[in-house]
């Protein structure tokens, strides 16, 4: 493993435990403040706790989930295998990185700009623009032929 696929691994793993850690606080949250409240209609209140755990935990592990796929891509590249350019997956994964970092959205959802997220997800977009040729030259050691 080079220092290209597995910074991409890192990135790409960083974005889905945050993207769990987050949705495990929001219903942790919700189960603190509202959890004891005895209400008639809970189907809703759940409802809107599933609404809100999508809304801001869903862009970020699906721009980490796309960005650890593109590892495999990278890896791929470093061992001579540069034919195939997956210009509709790195369109995806680029946009699923923008979405994460709050830059655009998505049927009229976008995900607020949460420090942590917004910058692993413009380097997702980043990689994804770059494609994974580059990706896996980036980081070869010197002199070496990728």
């Amino acid at each position: 493993m080079t220092r290209g696929d597995f910074w991409c691994r890192v990135l790409g793993w960083l974005q889905l435990g945050g993207a769990v850690a987050t949705g495990l606080l929001i219903h942790g949250l919700w189960e603190l403040f509202f959890g004891w409240i005895e209400l008639n209609d809970d189907g809703f209140f759940d409802l809107i706790k599933w609404i809100i755990i999508i809304a801001l935990a869903f862009p970020p592990f699906l721009a980490g989930l796309l960005t650890v796929f593109f590892a495999d891509f990278v890896e791929q590249a470093r061992e001579g295998k540069r034919d195939d350019q997956h210009v509709v997956f790195r369109v995806f994964m680029a946009l699923a990185g923008l979405w994460s970092a709050g830059v655009v959205g998505f049927l009229g959802i976008s995900m607020p700009p949460l420090g942590f997220f917004a910058i692993l997800g413009i380097a997702s977009a980043a990689t994804a623009i770059m494609g994974h040729d580059w990706t896996a030259d980036l980081f070869k050691p010197s002199g070496a032929s990728a």
